[in-house]
């Protein structure tokens, strides 16, 4: 069996691939080991910079309307509400998305899934990596068929993407190092049904010297996710059921809580790891695979689908032969440093918000209370926690892959994000994200005649040009004469310079022809 890409595992990561290889004509093959899509809720939030991802694909409506928005994040203690950010359009005039948004795991997959299978694709369940094996131009894939234990499988692939979690075989079977720890506590994760009179929007985080419990609203009348650490009294017991320590929830966040039902919960260790490298030759490490981390932030499954989203349109132009490996090894080069941070900030928070260290429980119920009051109430402070938070802030300028040529003082660079501008789009005021919906790179030609027959003809199926007025929301931003933006499939600034030509553009692409 031959295809261009195989990819191992069906999780949000790996359906993200799928769909994106999809867009961009690839052929490839996704196996996982289970039945079907999970059913488990999992991970919970969707970040702004996924739904710009999603809403690239299209798909971005049917999260909002199957999503749980979150208008308000409050600090409890004792009951009491000590400290709130008001998030409903806290990222005002930095996304088409500026709240928090819940949308649970297996909705994310379902999501996925089906818009794979309109691809006419579809998974091989119920299908497990036995080996692989690396040679120069190629990688070959042994399967073991669950359904048919007597039918040998063997893939021939260009690349072999893992998506196959935190324990993945892939990483273990290319020697990769794993660095990290274990968290001390163990944690609990429950899926309720509750009768209290919160509003069905407000995510709680109760906080104690004892334990931690967050509360996060979900989609459906009185559906919340509770996640905390499990008390100590129940530290030694490998057999612990959710009514076992009700009660300790409800004396750590001393609200009525009227529990009504149980759809799911689960104890478990949380790590932090990450992969020495995310490209072994011909294999490439994604999601889970390559980082894991602490929930706080709801980072993780967001990361994993930002992995897939930069991976696939790299390969996809070495495919089409495009570009060379030089491309494919920026996959490394900006996700790693991502995921470095990653690891360092979820620590951080999740270390201080569950210690039970003396000195540290004082500064958190004495101290930090009078802070995020101070801090949370100052707007430029919340729109840059809503930066953080939804990922939309990270930029790749140190990548090889970020160049510019610009005399002007503007308030962004090659590697950022494409700017967030609203602009007249079909007579409506809209963002120009609505316009970089194509698999494929978008010059925008800001403030000039024009570009539209001047792209090199090797490279003009991959290159959509799209002239913009130069109004008063880029001037805002710094532009003051023609600019242009060369904008990556990821919607990211490869390139940047107040002038263009064929030349320019084409030494661009020419770059990462090499091996």
């Amino acid at each position: 069996m031959h295809t261009q890409v195989i990819i191992i595992g069906a999780g949000p990561t790996g359906l993200m691939a799928a769909c994106q290889l999809a867009r961009f004509n690839i052929d490839f093959i996704i196996i996982d080991t289970k039945a079907a899509p999970t059913h488990e809720s999992r991970a919970i939030l969707v970040t702004a910079r996924s739904m710009e991802i999603y809403q690239q694909m299209g798909l971005a409506d049917v999260v909002l309307q199957q999503g749980q928005l979150i208008s308000k994040f409050a600090i409890y203690m004792n009951g009491r509400e000590k400290a709130a950010l008001e998030t409903a359009d806290a990222g005002n005039g930095l996304t088409d998305f500026p709240n928090l948004q819940a949308f649970e795991q297996f909705k994310n997959e379902d999501l996925l899934y089906q818009e794979l299978k309109a691809t006419g694709r579809d998974v091989l369940w119920r299908t497990s990596l036995v080996s692989f094996d690396q040679y120069e131009d190629h990688v070959v894939a042994n399967l073991y068929d669950k359904s048919d234990p007597f039918r040998k499988i063997s893939i021939k692939a260009s690349y072999l993407l893992a998506c196959d979690g935190a324990s993945s075989l892939v990483r273990q079977q290319l020697g990769l190092n794993f660095d990290g720890g274990t968290y001390q506590n163990k944690f609990f994760v429950a899926d309720v049904q509750l009768n209290w009179q919160q509003p069905p929007n407000k995510l709680i985080a109760s906080l104690s010297r004892i334990n931690f419990c967050v509360f996060f609203p979900m989609y459906g009348i009185g559906n919340y996710r509770i996640l905390g650490t499990l008390p100590e009294s129940f530290a030694g017991k490998d057999d612990v059921c959710f009514d076992d320590f009700k009660d300790v929830i409800t004396a750590n966040v001393k609200l009525p809580l009227g529990i009504e039902k149980l759809n799911w919960f689960s104890v478990y260790k949380l790590h932090h790891r990450c992969a020495d490298r995310f490209r072994i030759n011909r294999c490439f490490l994604l999601g889970d695979a390559a980082h894991i981390h602490s929930p706080a932030g709801g980072q993780g499954m967001n990361t994993g689908l930002q992995d897939a989203h930069n991976l696939t349109w790299k390969l996809a132009l070495v495919l089409q032969g495009v570009a060379g490996d030089k491309l494919i090894d920026t996959y490394h080069d900006e996700r790693y440093p991502f995921a470095q941070w990653l690891m360092k900030f979820t620590d951080k928070i999740f270390a201080f918000m569950t210690s039970c260290n003396w000195l540290i429980y004082q500064l958190r119920t004495h101290v930090m209370p009078h802070i995020l009051r101070l801090i949370l109430s100052t707007k430029w402070i919340s729109k840059r926690i809503f930066r953080i938070l939804s990922q939309i802030w990270y930029s790749y300028k140190k990548s090889p892959l970020s160049l510019q040529f610009i005399k002007q003082k503007l308030k962004f660079s090659a590697g950022d994000r494409c700017p967030y501008v609203i602009t007249e789009i079909d007579g409506k005021s809209q963002s120009i994200y609505h316009l970089l919906t194509e698999p494929k790179f978008h010059l925008l030609c800001i403030g000039s005649s024009g570009y539209n027959n001047q792209i090199p003809d090797h490279l003009t199926a991959h290159i959509k040009v799209v002239n913009l007025s130069l109004n008063e929301n880029w001037q805002k931003l710094g532009v003051k004469s023609g600019l242009y933006l060369l904008i990556r499939p990821d919607n990211y600034i490869g390139l940047l310079s107040d002038e263009i030509s064929p030349g320019l553009i084409t030494g661009y692409f020419d770059a990462f022809k090499g091996n």
